[in-house]
């Protein structure tokens, strides 16, 4: 699954382009890492990765990979824009994995109640 295939259309900014341009080559760079589902938001981003099992590769921590995606965001932009931490959660069982992924699925169709939407 890629960005956002709900009804609602995100048009995404320079800058969101090159996060989006990021987390598609987090497979790329990290072998043992799938990107099973995201959808970049205005001012956030939701991402469910995947660490497949890699008895030949040394397996990165979600940390490494969240903090290249940062840097390379950064760099990219010229700028930084990143808060310096994140929020991250274990997926345990299918019911977990199912509710994350509908809540990053329906998150684009709540952003006009986010505190900081603006029109």
């Amino acid at each position: 699954m890629r960005p956002h295939d709900g009804t609602i259309k995100i048009e995404l900014s320079k800058t969101g382009q090159i996060v989006n341009d990021g987390i598609n080559n987090i497979e790329a760079i990290y072998k043992t890492i799938c990107v099973d589902k995201y959808v970049i938001m205005p001012n956030h981003i939701h991402m469910i990765l995947v660490i497949k099992n890699g008895r030949t590769m040394r397996v990165p921590t979600i940390s490494n990979v969240i903090s290249q995606l940062k840097g390379y965001i950064a760099k990219q932009a010229g700028h930084p824009n990143w808060q310096k931490s994140f929020y991250d959660h274990i997926i345990r069982n299918e019911t977990d994995h199912q509710t994350i992924w509908e809540y990053i699925e329906n998150n684009p169709l709540k952003w006009t109640l986010d505190k900081y939407y603006i029109k």
